[in-house]
């Protein structure tokens, strides 16, 4: 149902990850991703969503189906949460690719 009938579909980042396994086997196809709370969200989780379609034949040369990608947030508000307080002081994980 979701790769025939879907025009919307709703994820958060995490749940996307935990079932990316799943999804590649699905013939979904999409153009555009959109992130709300993108002011939360590390670089390193917004690359799950945006490569969760397999390219086929069609898209052999090209750069695959994603057009557009919407980040929606608050850079003033809630920054990402790191639990290793070391990665958050010297690896600048507590900075948001939104923020950046």
């Amino acid at each position: 149902m979701l790769t025939k009938q879907a025009r919307i579909v709703a994820m958060t980042c995490t749940h996307a990850a935990l079932t990316r396994a799943h999804l590649l086997t699905l013939p979904f196809k999409y153009d555009t991703v959109v992130m709300e709370e993108a002011a939360q969200v590390l670089e390193v989780e917004t690359f799950i969503p945006l490569m969760l379609q397999q390219l086929d034949e069609t898209d052999a040369g090209s750069t695959g189906r994603l057009k557009r990608v919407l980040l929606i947030g608050d850079h003033n508000q809630l920054p990402p949460v790191v639990a290793n307080m070391a990665l958050q002081q010297y690896s600048r994980l507590d900075q948001s690719m939104f923020a950046r």
